[in-house]
């Protein structure tokens, strides 16, 4: 970074000599607080001051609070060949943007392990499993933390500081899950083998399971969405229908038929070409995208509205183009790739700390961000 230019001390009435350089703090508070997420990560190195005042409570707090007003997508896939994942974002389309596409960033790379991700982003962290490995990831910070192998709960409110481990309900697994979602407190994941959906409450950390209506796959085929503040789970079925099913009463356990929409018939063919439910905007929009990277084709969003009946199309641009694919060694193969809505970034430094030791960035796993060398 270009240092100021020192500029002529200047005197005051009184002849005392006075420097013009001086930057008030609550002046550079407010410079910080305008600049983007990557400057930010960037500018810590410039002084102790930079770096205390960006790592801040305060300061992180106000900044996700910003960061919520702009939500994004973050879409990311694999590249076993390499043992690479790469992870892009790019801001969501709103109706009024008169712009029918948005270009994606390359935010970051994970090299070692080849993670796999299923649960939507949650204040800008990741959820990233390996068999029984779990990490938590910031594509913001550029880091990846192993997760200790046995299950615990870490309250911020515990005085102890410490993992806590939380009795298991009997028949509730950890893995084989799709469609995580937190609503009030609450947070809710299909288990694909048992074909159910597990509940859990964060306040009473009891497990539950909720049953799901037969003869559907809302648990595999579809998303888990908030629906005015209740569980929903929306899916497509052969008769190019949208089906939203609603969690009415949570103490029946069990989902109810919600709503039922006749997709348009021009969107049927591109519906069925391996889109896959992502959740829903603030505008509760539904949203579905392709699975699939290809190389020949445009990477599409589509936006369907329940109440007005309506649907658009929003072209992702800069998402893998052939100078990415020629510098990474991925040729032209389509991609399976994952696209989550809502993201936010967030600059807060993940600490590792379960047995006093010194913070990790797990085990033989390597996170950096795009234009630079440095390992995080």
């Amino acid at each position: 970074m270009e240092q100021v230019s020192q500029s002529s001390p200047s005197r005051n009435l009184d002849g005392v000599r006075i420097s013009t350089n001086f930057i008030p703090f609550d002046l550079t508070l407010a410079i910080l607080s305008r600049l983007p997420a990557k400057a930010l990560i960037r500018f810590q190195a410039v002084s102790k001051l930079w770096f205390s005042t960006i790592r801040s409570k305060d300061f992180v707090n106000s900044f996700l609070i910003r960061s919520k007003t702009q939500p994004r997508f973050l879409l990311t896939f694999k590249h076993f060949d390499s043992r690479k994942r790469f992870i892009f974002s790019a801001p969501e389309h709103k109706r009024t943007d008169k712009s029918s596409t948005v270009v994606a960033r390359h935010d970051m790379t994970i090299s070692g392990l080849v993670y796999y991700i299923k649960s939507r982003p949650v204040n800008g962290f990741l959820c990233c499993t390996y068999g029984s490995s779990i990490a938590v990831c910031n594509p913001t910070t550029g880091q990846i933390v192993k997760l200790p192998d046995e299950h615990y709960v870490f309250t911020l409110q515990s005085q102890q500081k410490e993992w806590r481990k939380i009795e298991i309900t009997q028949g509730v697994r950890y893995f084989e899950v799709s469609g995580g979602l937190c609503i009030d407190g609450v947070v809710y994941y299909g288990d694909e083998r048992s074909e159910t959906i597990v509940r859990f409450d964060v306040r009473s950390e009891k497990l539950d399971l909720i049953q799901v209506p037969e003869d559907t796959d809302i648990v595999d085929e579809s998303s888990l969405v908030n629906y005015n503040g209740k569980l929903g789970s929306v899916e497509l079925d052969d008769d190019d229908m949208m089906v939203l099913w609603v969690l009415e009463d949570v103490k029946k356990q069990e989902l109810s038929l919600g709503m039922e929409c006749d997709l348009p018939s021009e969107w049927n063919g591109l519906v069925k070409g391996y889109v896959s439910l992502k959740g829903e905007t603030h505008s509760d929009e539904v949203i579905m995208v392709s699975s699939r990277l290809i190389s020949s084709e445009p990477f599409s969003v589509l936006y369907y509205d329940f109440y007005r009946e309506s649907i658009r199309r929003v072209v992702v641009e800069g998402l893998v183009d052939d100078e990415f694919r020629r510098v990474h060694g991925i040729g032209k193969r389509t991609r399976e790739v994952l696209c989550f809505p809502g993201y936010v970034e967030n600059i807060i430094f993940i600490i590792s700390n379960t047995s006093g030791t010194e913070p990790t960035i797990g085990h033989q796993v390597y996170a950096y961000h795009p234009k630079s060398r440095a390992a995080t």
